[in-house]
């Protein structure tokens, strides 16, 4: 009989995972337990089997595995006062723990079934939302394609008794005309049948191709960007000195036009001949517009003025332009008057050619909706031209000009109470960014026609402007508050760094990249610092602001 006690010493306890000394038994499910341990378990749960809970447990079906024959008789209980006392309570408490942490890690096990089960299910759940989404979105898409095309409901019997009235009144609401919707959206109505609205809700489609087209060139033009701006550190020093060197000599100051009205140049739009589609090499042109409600075009090469625009009802707000050709440049503006114009600017040195007004289009109702950027795309030529701009609203108008009549093509709104500040384009011509006056950001896909992200700063102060890299990674923002300047990741969608402008810059009005995307340049109300991109703590030079006349504001 000692080789049985010897052996069951080898036995292992399923509930405590230690040797049973003198109490090891079986259950009829086949597990090892110490007797006292297992009687108590069951005293616990109502006499199921710990190991199956499907099937009650008594102790005579237990098969005691130690010897009969024992040569020693267990000591009787002594006293609470003794210390062997003492050791019992301990070992019993010590058997308490073991059954707690057995009941815990089945448990824990059990709640990681359960958990990966509920993660599989709302997995489950998400992709059958998105796919949901998707055909909702394509079933609209569909059908606003077939109203567009004149597609009419199909009439019932009474509508066929009543002589076709009744398919008359179907084809009406086929086509329904919202009232909130701009005034260039509704079509006039032939003598003999009423046209179908214009659907405003998406780019035309031969548009939208040509924008594409366009986004897959410059989209190769900005990688071919972002391999000349990796710059060892020799390179970074001796740039950083002539840009310095540059910057520091003697100021070049400007006339751009004399006018009886209130002076201030309200804004400047840079043009550059050299980095167009058409292959156009030449001068470089920048357009400002300010309170005199003129726009101007200054050409830098030469420094000579090459057109001034009129004709606007209120102070200019918003200027763009591009080279089609060369000798024609189209200049778009936009007016506190709500009127977007589209100019033809001559830039051929001894043309005959005078500026011309290509068309002018109101923005909303006329309820005061005020143009806060134009952008002439880079898609345009000079027969068929398209321009962006962003209303005070909360809208992105799409304009084109094609047959000699400039028109609204296509009408974006945002959401109630939201109101644009400031706009800008992309370099690849398919995304535009939008300040709000509540410190958002709404990054717009042009392509779906679609918010495609929304970024909150700025301390919930006005975005005044906004800039994008030319290499299309980030874009920085400024406030008329005094929140810093931010900078974004268009790539993550997220926050990447923050400028706090010194405090000789004043509030920061104007921010601009350079054509590599290597400096970052922000003015304010005092000076103007030019910054390192990626070490945007880094200012590499500074110009002060000089002594002005006293005129205007």
């Amino acid at each position: 009989m000692a080789s049985n006690s010897n052996a069951s010493q080898t036995f292992t306890c399923a509930l405590t995972g230690l040797t049973p000394l003198t109490d090891a038994v079986v259950t009829p499910s086949g597990y090892i337990c110490s007797r006292k341990l297992l009687l108590t378990k069951l005293s616990e749960n109502g006499g199921m089997d710990p190991f199956d809970t499907s099937r009650t447990l008594d102790e005579s079906t237990l098969v005691d595995l130690t010897s009969s024959n024992s040569a020693v008789a267990p000591p009787r209980p002594p006293t609470a006062t003794s210390l062997p006392s003492l050791l019992t309570q301990i070992s019993t408490e010590f058997d308490t723990v073991l059954l707690e942490l057995y009941d815990t890690r089945k448990s824990l096990e059990e709640t990681r079934r359960e958990l990966s089960s509920a993660l599989y299910q709302n997995d489950a759940a998400v992709r059958v939302v998105a796919r949901l989404v998707r055909e909702r979105d394509e079933a609209r898409g569909a059908l606003e394609e077939f109203l567009a095309k004149g597609g009419v409901a199909p009439p019932t019997a009474s509508a066929a008794t009543d002589g076709g009235e009744g398919a008359k009144r179907s084809e009406k609401r086929a086509a329904p005309v919202e009232e909130d919707a701009p005034p260039s959206s509704k079509k006039p109505r032939s003598n003999n049948d009423a046209a179908v609205a214009e659907d405003l809700s998406k780019i035309p489609q031969d548009t939208l191709n040509t924008m594409t087209s366009t986004w897959e060139i410059l989209s190769k033009n900005r990688r071919t960007i972002a391999k000349k701006s990796k710059r060892s550190k020799e390179q970074i020093a001796e740039q950083d000195k002539l840009l310095a060197e540059k910057l520091n000599g003697e100021e070049k100051k400007v006339n751009l036009g004399k006018s009886t009205a209130k002076a201030g140049v309200l804004c400047v739009a840079k043009i550059s001949t050299s980095c167009h589609l058409n292959g156009v090499g030449g001068d470089e042109y920048i357009v400002s517009g300010g309170h005199d409600k003129q726009a101007i075009v200054y050409n830098v090469t030469s420094g000579q003025i090459v057109a001034t625009l009129s004709g606007a009802g209120g102070d200019v707000t918003a200027v763009s332009g591009m080279v089609v050709t060369d000798k024609v440049m189209l200049v778009g503006t936009g007016s506190s008057d709500g009127l977007v114009r589209l100019y033809s600017v001559p830039i051929a040195s001894g043309g005959d050619d005078e500026v011309q007004l290509l068309g002018s289009e109101q923005l909303g109702k006329g309820e005061g909706v005020v143009p806060v950027s134009v952008v002439v795309h880079f898609s345009s030529t000079a027969e068929s031209a398209t321009v962006i701009v962003g209303g005070s609203d909360g809208s992105v108008n799409v304009f084109k000009l094609s047959e000699s009549r400039f028109k609204l093509i296509t009408y974006l709104k945002s959401e109630d109470g939201i109101n644009f500040s400031s706009g800008c384009i992309h370099p690849d011509g398919l995304i535009y960014a939008a300040g709000t006056t509540t410190g958002k950001l709404l990054i717009y896909d042009l392509k779906t026609q679609a918010v495609a992200g929304t970024l909150e700063g700025h301390d919930g102060s006005p975005i005044n402007c906004i800039s994008v890299s030319e290499n299309g990674y980030h874009v920085a923002t400024s406030s008329s508050g005094e929140s810093p300047i931010h900078i974004w990741d268009l790539r993550k969608l997220k926050l990447s760094a923050t400028i706090t402008p010194p405090s000789d810059v004043g509030t920061v009005a104007s921010l601009a990249f350079d054509p590599m995307g290597l400096y970052l340049a922000y003015s304010g109300e005092e000076s103007t610092k030019v910054c390192v991109v990626k070490d945007w703590d880094r200012v590499v030079s500074s110009l002060s602001k000089t002594k002005t006349g006293t005129k205007g504001n």
